[in-house]
């Protein structure tokens, strides 16, 4: 058996994980994650061209339901956008199927405006 030197991260499906951590709902306008409730309400860390900055973060906005002027009320921590590279720092835990279609729609809306970035999505401890 080899022992891998880098921690496995499994992606999974977003209904992967039904009932997930038991803080999620879904409503008409696509799933959300309850457990932001309870977070505090931080301005995220933004760090790039800041035309970029605005037109990525409204593109998230739009797709996962947050005021555009108010990022972190959609779980966004941070979005640093440099040359061929995009990281977005994301609130929601991986683990639930919510957090799971939250960081793919984030993922998906990236890609769509980004074809030719390295995307990288992590989530806030």
């Amino acid at each position: 058996m080899s022992q891998h030197p880098h921690a496995v991260i499994p992606i999974l499906a977003p209904d992967a994980a039904p009932g997930g951590c038991a803080a999620c709902h879904t409503a008409d306008d696509g799933p959300h994650c309850l457990s932001l409730a309870d977070q505090p309400c931080l301005a995220p860390q933004l760090s790039g061209p800041a035309d970029e900055l605005q037109r990525l973060l409204q593109a998230l906005a739009q797709r996962l339901d947050f005021p555009p002027q108010a990022p972190e009320l959609g779980g966004v921590r941070a979005l640093r956008v440099s040359p061929g590279e995009v990281e977005l720092q994301l609130a929601v835990p991986p683990g639930c199927g919510t957090g799971a279609a939250i960081t793919d729609a984030a993922f998906q809306t990236l890609r769509a405006l980004l074809p030719d970035t390295d995307i990288y999505i992590t989530h806030a401890g």
